[in-house]
């Protein structure tokens, strides 16, 4: 009925895979920015992955856990719906499928058995069929029906449905074939009919054969008996054909065993060995029985291996584990020990055993229930195998509706529990579901399975713990990671409780849990593992019930009545009562740092007390809107500042360090620019209030539980200006509850929407980030760097103003196009934006210094980036009278430099270079900055040369731009020839004779002249 096994390959070695990130398979928390996203908590039915149960269709009677072959898959019995039915997990226990099964007949699945060869090969019995699959329970067949086998071939003394009972059920491997054994029982009683049964299933027609474990035995049972447990050699069934039973008979409970195919108790294989309680009291009246065969099981009576563990559950306080040794008879060597697992003389039913490991290094873990409060289910582990310790904090679970007053436990060790401590257990009745361990059943969590549902969620805290109701029980779930587990339930309490809430200490060292209505508090100081409750509580002090309560640390608790706080500063080792007159106290803060707590009452007044609740001031002036159930929190990072909310509307501010404290509305100043934002805050009826950080100011987060608001007013803090904006609630429901968990730019808020838990990532307090400038005379550019939002389809808009820095005036705004649109907050999703004097109406002057601001206004206000410019003095033209003037030729090599004088210079900067670029520093010649109009080079150029200037001058605002120019200096001039007047020197000329050609020459040149004369002298005559 609550059988865990897995019958190892017989004859053939098997590998089993290791189960890989069995516990982070959970739906993870929805974590988008900027809009509400739903939390994921435990869900039911087919979609849910029955993690819960859905209301009119509960579980109930969690029989069996088995792994299948390779241990990718486990699967479950249980009853759901009032049906008996088995699901399949592949996330270790997580979340199940529903499997399509046959009917079972009574309404009970007795053992449920997976191949050891085949990881698709199932088995289950309902005591009279025996059903299996080879699809991984897509789809199921009848085995071959022992019953009518047993009526067919006239057996001597055939079992009879429904009053034997098969029980239990296990399979052996002989090369192809295939043998499925099983058990029949008769509870309170034995009989002839029961036996074990052998069906070779790759035979034709399936024959079952008797293998008469009553009668093949030197002494038969002549009054038949009841087998409770049947398992087959693990290590060598091929070779030995070993079959090992639990039977109850002859006034006593056996473990027997028959090997080679002969008869049962033989002392040269295995005899009989008896299980007495104490050792020393026969056991009849077994309800159920789990034999556990250790990793290296030997049946050889020399190995030393021969050895296993045997969990009994009976009807009369018997039941216990057993360590059994096989082996011959012996008169002196007891051959099983009972190891009274909760010491000598304290019985524990034990409805199952599983562990992992051999003989020499097992590690075991049972479940069953203390005889003398059967109805809370237990479990104990042991690691030497010998002893064993319970549990410090049980699974869930109650009474068993099989008929059975009992609580019934079923575990299932995970492939490297003996490492890892990790396992599964199930449980039935009220409140039963599979829990999960990791510290090898100290501790347990509800995960899956569960017979509570989820009616409404009632409270959240920390990071994450979320309390649930149930009707007529409540659970406190834990969810780290997006994995869930229910940490606490109302049926742990073991009384009567009114409303459960949860708070963890600022610190997060402790997570508490309060009864609202009642005085009971439980602390955990393991993240929710182990919950104690406190060892007094507030009546001690005078008080009557918790109205309100607050964490100030793993040991300060304040509760709060009317006009009095209640605090431990001990974990209610102590109590004390605390004057506070502001009215009936419903909520209190503690500043970031911790050494300031404020407590808010109904007379809309808080007191604040800087000695952990010890002593508290005078109660400050009233709000202006009186509120019956106020909310307070400080503003993160100030331990003086707090804000106020309440059903009464509105939203306040106090600093208790002010010259004069007093109460302020947010967004009650009307704005002074249209740009700076509306303000106000439309908060009807504020649940909520959390205080985040942001970069550049502070943000503020209420939520209002109105049905016409927007649901979170989100308020932009910057300096003493409050800027407000609002996301729209999720779906219809309003808001209930709000908490944060702040972070640099990040900051996460969690709200209760009804039945509902939703999410909510701020990453846009932040300031815009890398602002940039440029200029003219008569422009400014913009430029910055997109706010990372990273959720799909939203977009982010920017608004940018230009401010006058001397006036403070706002002179620019982007996008409006006439005067009414500056008041819309209207965006842009461009990274850059131009103002530019004379455009839209913008007044952009020249050699002014701008303060420039760009904030993200959509889907929220981010916060500010900045930026300063001075746009560049008046443009200047070449009238400047740049000297030498551009493109000037025979410039001396030694030249000067002049411009004209402006007066709102401070200075002027002046480049020489041969590059007409400027870019190549090798080739400057000078760089200056100057306080005159002019400069003389102070060195020598090189004639007919091109050089490249340019002056720029510099005013107490800005810089102009460049007035470049090129010049060519002068050719150079013809160098003069230098003469040295030689020595005198002293020709002699030879005397020589003339020729005579140089006479005739002579005489020709004689008689030509006169002839030239004489035609002159006739030319001239006057006729």
């Amino acid at each position: 009925m609550f059988k865990t096994k897995i019958s190892k390959v017989l004859g053939v070695v098997l590998t089993a895979a290791m189960v890989l990130s069995m516990f982070a398979v959970a739906t993870p928390v929805a974590a988008a920015n900027q809009d509400w996203s739903k939390v994921s908590l435990p869900g039911s039915g087919a979609t849910g992955g029955y993690v819960v149960s859905a209301p009119g269709a509960r579980f109930d009677n969690i029989g069996i856990l088995e792994w299948n072959a390779d241990k990718t898959a486990v699967y479950a019995t249980a009853e759901y719906d009032g049906v008996a039915s088995v699901f399949k997990s592949t996330d270790a226990g997580r979340t199940w499928k529903m499997l399509t099964i046959p009917t079972v007949t009574g309404n009970i699945i007795y053992d449920f058995v997976a191949s050891s060869v085949n990881a698709n090969e199932l088995y289950f019995t309902d005591g009279r069929e025996i059903f299996t699959s080879k699809d991984g329970g897509a789809t199921w067949n009848n085995l071959s029906n022992v019953f009518t086998w047993a009526v067919a071939n006239t057996w001597t003394t055939p079992p009879v449905s429904g009053t034997n009972l098969i029980v239990t059920l296990d399979i052996g491997y002989a090369g192809a074939n295939k043998y499925v054994f099983a058990g029949t029982a008769q509870f309170g009683t034995v009989g002839t009919g029961n036996g074990v049964f052998m069906c070779q299933e790759t035979a034709f027609g399936m024959p079952w054969s008797d293998l008469a474990i009553d009668t093949q035995r030197a002494t038969p049972w002549a009054a038949g008996c009841s087998v409770w447990d049947v398992v087959v050699d693990p290590t060598d069934f091929a070779v030995r054909q070993g079959v090992m039973a639990v039977a109850t008979a002859a006034g006593n409970t056996v473990i027997t065993a028959k090997y080679f195919g002969n008869q049962w108790n033989q002392t040269a294989t295995c005899d009989d060995t008896q299980v007495q309680m104490d050792n020393t009291t026969p056991i009849t009246d077994v309800l159920h029985a789990e034999l556990w065969l250790p990793s290296d099981f030997s049946s050889s009576l020399t190995s030393g291996k021969f050895q296993a563990w045997l969990a009994i559950q009976t009807l009369g306080g018997h039941g216990d584990v057993y360590l059994w040794y096989g082996s011959a008879n012996s008169a002196t060597t007891p051959k099983t020990i009972d190891l009274n697992v909760r010491g000598l003389g304290t019985e524990t039913e034990v409805t199952d055993i599983d562990g992992i490991g051999g003989v020499a290094d097992a590690k075991l873990i049972i479940g069953g229930y203390d005889n003398a409060v059967n109805n809370i289910p237990m479990v104990l582990n042991s690691s030497d195998r010998l002893t064993f310790s319970a549990n410090s904090k049980r699974p869930t679970g109650a009474e068993s509706t099989w008929g059975l007053s009992v609580a019934t436990v079923t575990v299932l060790a995970m492939a490297d529990y003996n490492t890892s401590g990790k396992a599964l257990a199930g449980t039935a009745g009220w409140d039963c579901g599979v829990s999960y361990t990791a510290d090898f059943g100290k501790t347990w969590n509800t995960i899956s399975m569960m017979r509570q549902v989820i009616h409404s969620v009632e409270n959240i805290a920390g990071s994450l713990f979320v309390v649930t109701n149930d009707f007529s029980g409540e659970s406190v779930w834990r969810i780290v990671n997006g994995v869930t587990e229910r940490v606490f339930s109302s049926s742990l309490i073991g009384g009567s409780f009114n409303q459960l809430d949860v708070q963890v200490s600022p610190a997060g060292d402790a997570v508490f849990i309060a009864d609202l209505g009642g005085v009971n508090i439980w602390r955990s100081l393991d993240n929710g593992q182990i919950f104690t409750k406190q060892i007094s509580d507030i009546i001690a002090a005078g008080g009557s019930s918790i109205n309100s309560w607050f964490v100030s640390n793993a040991n300060t608790i304040l509760v709060g009545e009317t006009d009095a706080v209640y605090q431990t500063s001990t974990n209610g080792v102590l109590w004390f009562a605390r004057p506070c007159v502001i009215g009936n106290i419903t909520s209190f803060a503690v500043s970031t740092d911790g050494s300031v707590l404020v407590a808010a009452g109904s007379d809309s007044k808080i007191s604040k007390s800087i000695d952990g609740g010890v002593t508290w001031s005078t109660a400050t002036a009233a709000t202006t809107v009186t509120s019956s159930v106020p909310v307070v929190t400080f503003q993160n990072g100030s331990n003086s500042v707090v804000y106020l909310t309440g059903d009464g509307g509105n939203v306040y501010k106090y600093d208790f360090a002010a010259t004069t404290p007093a109460w302020s509305e947010l967004g009650a100043t009307a704005p002074v620019q249209n740009f700076d934002w509306a303000a106000t805050s439309a908060v009807v009826n504020g649940v909520g209030i959390f205080s985040g950080i942001a970069s550049g100011g502070s943000v503020l987060y209420v939520l209002d539980a109105n049905a016409v608001a927007d649901g979170l007013s989100r308020f932009t803090m910057v300096g003493t200006t409050s800027y407000a904006g609002s996301v729209t609630t999720p779906g219809t429901a309003v808001g209930s509850k709000l908490i944060g968990i702040a972070a640099p730019g990040a900051n996460m808020l969690y709200g209760i929407f009804g039945a509902e838990l939703y999410v909510y990532t701020d990453k846009m307090a932040v300031p815009v980030a890398n602002v940039k400038l440029t200029s003219t005379v008569d422009s400014v550019k913009v430029t910055w760097d997109a706010l990372v939002v990273d959720n799909t389809a939203v977009t982010v808009k920017y608004f940018v103003v230009v401010t006058a820095e001397a006036t403070a005036y706002k002179v620019a705004y982007t996008v409006p196009v006439i005067a009414t649109e500056l008041n819309q907050k209207n965006g842009i999703t461009t990274l850059s934006a131009t103002f530019k004097d004379g455009v839209s109406g913008f007044v952009i002057d020249t050699d002014t210094v701008y303060q420039v601001s760009v904030w993200a206004v959509s889907p929220v206000m981010s916060f500010v980036g900045t930026a300063s410019v001075s746009t560049q003095p008046e443009k200047l033209t070449y009238n400047f009278n740049l000297m030498p003037t551009n493109g000037a030729i025979n410039i001396p090599i030694k030249p000067v430099f002049a411009w004209d004088s402006v007066s709102t210079a401070v200075s002027y900067d002046l480049i020489l270079s041969t590059d007409p670029t400027f870019a190549d520093a090798t080739k400057v010649l000078a760089t200056k900055n100057l306080t005159t109009n002019y400069w003389a080079y102070d060195g020598t150029l090189t004639n007919s040369t091109s050089y490249y200037w340019k002056v720029r001058v510099n005013t107490a605002n800005s810089t102009s731009e460049w007035f470049p120019a090129v010049f060519t200096t002068v050719k150079a001039d013809a160098a003069p020839v230098e003469v040295n007047n030689p020595p005198a020197i002293t020709l002699t000329v030879p005397q020589a004779e003339t020729p005579a050609y140089i006479w005739l020459i002579v005489a020709v040149g004689a008689v030509l002249t006169v002839a030239v004369i004489v035609l002159i002298v006739r030319t001239r005559r006057v006729v």
